[in-house]
């Protein structure tokens, strides 16, 4: 799994490892929301992988279209995740 820890994954990892367990869109326009759906498939990858625990998600329905407006994190990061990151910093350091 290492090799596949490319940046959006690690991005994510770290605001969730600092307390960041609410994801939600930065805007209603078409490119914000987009950027948004990125994110919760980011998101859903990683609890599939095993790398943190739960996800909530709200949607609602907008022009017949149903759309994620929220994202919670439950239970944080897994242990796998946790060593993960810590390789990672290890491989960082200098």
């Amino acid at each position: 799994m290492s090799a596949q820890l490319h940046s959006p994954f690690l991005d994510l990892l770290k605001q969730i490892e600092s307390g960041v367990t609410i994801f939600q869109p930065f805007g209603r326009t078409p490119e914000k929301l987009r950027e948004f759906d990125d994110t919760v498939a980011r998101l859903k990858e990683m609890e599939q992988l095993g790398l943190i625990r739960q996800l909530f998600t709200q949607a609602r329905t907008s022009f017949g279209e149903e759309q994620v407006n929220l994202v919670m994190v439950v239970g944080g990061l897994t242990e796998e995740a946790k060593r993960l990151l810590r390789q990672f910093e290890t491989h960082r350091a200098p």
